[in-house]
């Protein structure tokens, strides 16, 4: 007995010493992963790490086989060598429904999402040619409508996600970079109403696009509700990349971009203009023989045939062929605790517009470290810096049909011709030029608690500062004086949040719950100088000018929040989450400065119930998902609710006047959303499907509401009425092939939204707004929509314009409706409709990706159908302006009518216009088809003991084909509006996008 206590008691000590307790942690591209499961698979014992990626496996043996698996990465094993701390680094799975999703807060698996995301990977806006790398998301997510400004370097760009949510607030959604709120629109701060020509440059440019590890889409409230009141546009997510522990990996790249106008207008040469004019002349019942005799028409000296000769093309003068260079570095790289990521990106470029000069430098640091088993620390930086000189629209390609082709650009002695109005000169003599420069920056700590209880706080800082100086020379001027500012304007917002996350099992039951507090602050500062009159054309700054015009413009907001998440499923099947959040904020009224923002959403996988093991050889995915939630929009200035003074004039005396009423009723905009989805995959995956219906319904609109001129205003901002937002979006993708040499993918995306109001107050029909010219608001159109006469067409008989009376139905000619009103503009004005749609009715795009071998082919093709716009004044003008001769017309008039019985569109000419009035013969359909991207690159083999890991040289067009009906005085479909949704229609002076080629290659080591 004693024998084999002995023996007993040796064994028990040797099997403590091999058989002890473990720990470590589970990462993925340097960030911890929570939940993973970790099984023995000797003795069958587990564990799940931490929120901080953080475990503990007791009894460990060597020789043990230990797993580690995670939904949305590769499976890992390994077997147990006696070491007492383990780092286990996971690959993401290329598996669609393991890919995991930022969510706002925290991150799911696609399996698990029971509310309406899309991702889109960072690699797919990669060497993105486009200004900015929202810009690239056109036609890769349904339901999200994506318009260019121009292709001038910087343009702002504007995104709608699920239609227009509101009238005069911004329908922009909310951008959040790694974890901080982003201001987004342009640098300059335009509540502040200062200075003159004031040109706004897209802030997202400010980011690099390579940074970019992904971009997540939330267009529902189940999605939305964790941002509460700035949800309700929907919020993108931008993560940038991390670092990974081992050997540090350095890539490089470098590409040269040509670039030129989408599209012309095609106005008439000098002898067409002067056929067309000669006949306006002759049709008003002048004596042709005096037409040459005209002082309006010549330039003094000029025999017909100089005049001909001289043939100006006023658009060369203002576009040009552009050409930009491109560089991107960056190194990943670190050790199992600490790692890092460094980037640096430049960008410079001439653009197709005359006068247009950038520069963009940009540089980011991401760390990330591991202090401890419980605590872990990370910042994430970026700077960026641009330098700009935008050229205003009205300046050089805006004034480019208001000289005639028979105009020469200078005259004899060298002078510009008529100075005041030519392009040429008010591009060399107008001088503007924008310095910026942008820091974010966040940091963070996260601490274990306790098992699977953590807690985060984040810090983050966003800081902008804008110079810009401009020169207008006195030859402009109408009074002779030269005129130049100076602005300075600094954006400074800071967020603070805290977090506590919660991640427990229990058997097959799944809980994630997340509470935490989050405050933030944006205050903004402008010192403006204006000076006007100056001694000597060499002096070009305000302090030098005669006369000074000070402005200073402060304003600040501050956010309260506190906010929930509950994610719950059951073994995979049911999924259910409930979100609120509750936001105060220093924008509105006293009384309803609060607001409170629930959602829930419902998944429900069927594709994981026994009964469904049968059909899945052919149906292997299906999930159905539901959700409803409030959201909130607060983007309506500093201070619409505060009373506010404004300078003002009167009899040449300065003074103030009331400029807003205090409204301590004013509060947010809510959006209520009910989305209902369906997922589906079929043959392993080969072929895929997502399909959502949402209803989206706005209430409590911001409106600039009308009111008795008694009050000393036209009108206040208040909430009254409701928009209704529904719509379908359809995703399709199959893997066409997948060989070892051969890979295809395609994918179609298409969405459908109808936009109408439902409800502007007393007004049951609608109303109008003052300063938005002929927009207006009606119940049962789309908000934005234009108010104008019908065109009829023209009369064969008499070449007349012909209009529709509205009670009849009937075409009216210009005489005829001239007697039945008693003039012409009566007719018109008695007669108007609400016209058109600013909205496309359906949007969408297609994707391929083709791999063979070496060789990669990409496409990307977008397009949109049903929407309107009504041309600029000048365009509708030229067409009436040969009596005063100072605009050029369109070839189209080419086709005028000229003879009874001629079938034309075009009205008979003369040189005494019968209206200046907007009518639907301007209005132009915008559907088009455009060739967004077609990116072509090789792999090049190289040597394996060569210090170079990695060589690809690839060719990318963008926006290189286009197909469309657009007018011939459109210059591009998807042209940017020149305001908000209520100016959709209404694009004065636009401009053209740019069509690019580029030739780049890509570096490894």
């Amino acid at each position: 007995m004693r024998n084999f206590l002995i023996v007993f008691f040796m064994f028990f000590i040797c099997f403590q010493a091999f058989s002890q307790e473990i720990s470590g942690t589970v990462m993925s591209d340097g960030e911890p992963i929570p939940g993973v499961n970790i099984i023995n698979n000797t003795d069958g014992k587990g564990t799940l790490t931490d929120f901080d990626g953080n475990f503990t496996l007791e009894e460990v043996s060597p020789g043990d086989e230990i797993e580690f698996s995670y939904l949305g990465f590769e499976s890992q094993k390994i077997v147990y060598s006696g070491q007492t701390e383990i780092s286990i680094s996971l690959k993401e799975s290329s598996e669609k429904l393991e890919e995991v999703f930022v969510t706002g807060y925290g991150s799911q698996i696609a399996k698990n999402l029971s509310s309406a995301i899309v991702r889109v990977d960072g690699e797919k806006v990669k060497n993105t040619a486009l200004g900015s790398f929202e810009q690239a998301l056109q036609g890769r997510a349904a339901g999200v409508q994506v318009v260019t400004g121009s292709g001038m370097s910087g343009s702002e760009t504007k995104i709608r996600i699920r239609g227009a949510n509101s009238a005069t607030a911004s329908s922009e959604p909310l951008y959040v970079v790694d974890g901080i709120i982003l201001e987004s629109g342009g640098y300059m701060d335009t509540n502040n109403s200062v200075g003159f020509m004031d040109m706004n440059t897209n802030l997202l440019a400010s980011i690099n696009p390579n940074d970019i590890a992904s971009m997540e889409i939330l267009k529902d409230a189940a999605a939305t509700a964790i941002y509460g009141a700035r949800g309700s546009n929907g919020v993108i997510l931008i993560t940038t990349k991390q670092g990974q522990s081992g050997e540090t990996k350095i890539e490089a790249t470098f590409d040269i971009g040509l670039s030129e106008a989408t599209r012309k207008l095609d106005f008439v040469n000098a002898e067409e203009y002067l056929t067309l004019a000669q006949e306006a002349w002759y049709n008003s019942g002048n004596n042709p023989t005096e037409f040459w005799d005209s002082s309006n028409v010549l330039v003094d000296g000029l025999t017909r045939a100089e005049a001909i000769a001289t043939s100006t093309d006023w658009q060369n003068t203002a576009l040009r062929n552009g050409i930009a260079y491109r560089g991107n570095i960056s190194a990943s790289g670190g050790s199992e605790k600490t790692k890092f990521f460094v980037s640096g990106n430049f960008l410079q470029e001439e653009s197709i517009f005359v006068g247009n000069e950038y520069l963009r430098l940009n540089g980011r640091t991401n760390l990330t470290h591991q202090l401890s088993d419980k605590i872990n620390i990370g910042s994430n930086m970026s700077f960026s810096y641009v330098d700009n000189s935008p050229v205003p629209a009205q300046n050089g390609l805006g004034r480019s049909n208001n000289m005639l082709p028979i105009h020469p650009v200078y005259n004899a002695d060298g002078t510009y011709f008529n100075i005041q109005r030519n392009p040429k000169a008010w591009l060399d003599l107008f001088e503007n030029n924008q310095k910026n420069r942008t820091f974010t920056a966040s940091w963070y700590v996260r601490y274990q608690l306790a098992k699977g209880l953590s807690f985060r706080t984040e810090f983050g800082l966003n800081s902008v500062a804008v110079n810009q100086t401009q020169y207008l020379d006195a030859r402009l001027q109408s009074n002779g004086l030269a005129q130049a500012q100076s602005s300075a304007t600094t954006r400074n917002s800071w967020n603070w949040k805290n977090l506590l996350n919660y991640r427990k099992q229990f058997g097959d039951h799944n809980f994630d719950i997340l509470a935490g507090m989050e405050s933030s602050k944006n205050k903004s500062i402008t010192n403006n100088l204006v000076g006007i009159g100056f001694s000597s054309s060499t002096l070009k700054t305000p302090i030098d000018a005669a006369e000074l015009i000070p402005n200073f413009y402060e304003s600040a907001y501050t956010f309260l929040s506190v906010l929930s998440r509950v994610n719950y499923d059951y073994k995979g099947k049911y999924l259910v989450s409930f979100t609120a959040r509750r936001d105060g904020s220093s924008r509105f009224g006293k009384e309803r400065r609060w607001g409170t923002f629930p959602a829930a959403s419902l998944g429900y996988n069927i594709s994981e119930e026994n009964f469904f093991e049968p059909i899945k050889g052919v149906l292997s995915y299906l999930k159905l998902k539901a959700s409803y939630g409030i959201s909130g929009n607060a983007e309506i200035g500093t201070y619409a609710n505060e009373s506010r003074y404004s300078q003002a004039n009167y009899n040449n005396l300065n003074g103030i006047s009331l400029s807003n009423i205090a409204d301590d009723e004013l509060g947010w905009e809510t959006s209520t959303q009910t989305n209902l989805g369906v997922s589906m995959e079929l043959m392993d995956g080969k072929f895929r499907a997502d399909i959502d219906y949402y209803d989206k319904l706005t209430k409590d609109l911001l409106l600039p509401y009308p009111v008795s001129i008694v009050s000393g205003l036209t009108q206040v901002t208040t909430n009254l009425g409701e928009i209704s937002n529904k719509g379908i979006e359809i995703v399709l993708g199959a893997t066409v092939a997948e060989t070892e040499d051969l890979t295809w993918d395609v994918e179609f995306t298409y969405a459908r939204n109808k936009n109408e109001v439902l409800d502007v107050g007393d007004n049951t029909e609608g109303i109008n707004l003052p300063g938005f010219g002929t927009t207006s608001i009606y119940v049962g159109k789309p908000i934005g929509i234009t108010r104008i006469p019908v065109w009829g067409g023209v009369d064969p008989a008499t070449g007349e314009d012909t209009y529709i009376h509205q009670e009849s139905g009937a075409a009216y000619t210009e005489s005829q409706a001239a007697a039945q009103a008693g003039s012409l503009n009566n007719f018109l004005n008695e007669n108007q409709v609400a016209f058109g749609n600013p909205y496309p009715d359906f949007t969408g795009g297609f994707s391929t990706n083709l791999s063979y071998k070496n060789w990669n082919v990409s496409a990307l093709f977008s397009f949109a159908v049903g929407q309107d716009y009504i041309a600029s004044g000048e365009i509708i003008n030229s067409k009436y302006a040969f009596g005063s001769m100072n605009l050029t017309p369109l070839r189209s008039l080419l086709g005028r009518w000229r003879n009874p019985g001629d079938v034309t569109q075009i009205s008979q000419l003369t040189t005494e216009p019968t209206i200046w009035t907007r009518t639907s013969e301007y209005v132009s359909n915008l559907d088009y088809l455009r060739m967004r991207d077609l990116t072509v690159s090789y792999k090049v083999d190289v040597p394996e003991n060569s210090f170079i890991n990695g060589l690809d040289l690839y060719l990318k067009l963008t926006n290189f084909l286009t197909w469309t009906n657009a007018q011939p005085w459109m210059y591009d479909p998807e042209n940017l509006v020149a305001g908000g949704n209520l100016n959709l229609m209404d694009k004065w002076k636009q401009i053209p996008q740019a069509k690019t080629m580029n030739i780049g290659v890509n570096l490894k080591f």
